[in-house]
């Protein structure tokens, strides 16, 4: 009890000397504190997947980066980058294909693949002895993000399903995609996703249509986002203006 009294009393003295700077200093903590209120409700109140997740990041940040986050989601440059800057065809056989840092390293765009294998029963391990495949199913994927903070808000995904019968690909199930956006300046919508096998490889491509509102601000850009894999998993893929 002592220490809670204690922790109100400090906290009360540090509003007291804000305030008593001016009336404009009021205002701005007034200010601030609204936005992040806002914020942090939206995101409680929030049915998309990893809200809750991005809340508890949001709130492990010091209250001077919850304010530059904010002001990072409603700027311009910011907004335009990912939707403009964000990367293309990476080069096969890495996990992170590509980084792109802005404001000093506070936003970040980054770009990662993944590929997870279930085996036929039969078939054992994904790669036998010598290189030869085993039977099974592929789900690869290619990921764009931007990061404020190392707080993810906004993420693009897609991935394809495909077979392969131990030598080659014979069978591509379906694609599909998923997002992220816990921006309220930007607005994201998507086409059907499209699967395909073409010259041995799964192919998966969607169409993002996303829309930048802020203060008068505003663009809407369309971005193809592919994803290709052989036998082996990923093998590239890109999001870039159509």
């Amino acid at each position: 009890m002592t220490r809670r009294i204690a922790t109100t009393v400090v906290a009360g003295l540090a509003t007291a000397a804000l305030l008593g700077t001016g009336t404009a200093n009021a205002s701005i903590i007034s200010k601030d504190g609204l936005r992040i209120g806002a914020y942090q409700n939206s995101l409680r109140s929030s049915t998309e997947p990893g809200a809750a997740e991005t809340l508890q990041q949001f709130d492990a940040l010091s209250h001077d980066q919850q304010v530059k986050y904010l002001d990072y989601t409603e700027d311009p440059d910011n907004l335009k980058a990912l939707l403009e800057e964000a990367a293309d065809a990476p080069a096969p056989g890495t996990t992170v294909h590509q980084l792109v840092n802005l404001k000093g390293g506070d936003v970040q765009i980054e770009t990662d693949s993944d590929a997870k294998f279930t085996p036929d029963p039969d078939a054992g391990d994904a790669v036998a002895a010598g290189g030869k495949l085993s039977k099974g199913w592929w789900e690869t994927t290619y990921t764009v993000k931007q990061k404020i903070f190392g707080v993810t808000v906004t993420k693009f995904s897609l991935w394809v399903d495909y077979y392969t019968n131990g030598s080659k690909i014979t069978k591509v199930d379906h694609a599909d995609c998923a997002k992220r956006n816990f921006n309220a300046a930007v607005s994201i919508s998507h086409s059907v996703p499209k699967a395909s096998l073409y010259g041995g490889e799964a192919n998966g491509e969607v169409i993002w249509e996303g829309s930048i509102i802020y203060r008068g601000f505003g663009v809407e850009i369309d971005k193809r986002h592919h994803v290709t894999a052989n036998a082996y998993g990923f093998k590239s893929g890109y999001l870039k203006n159509v």
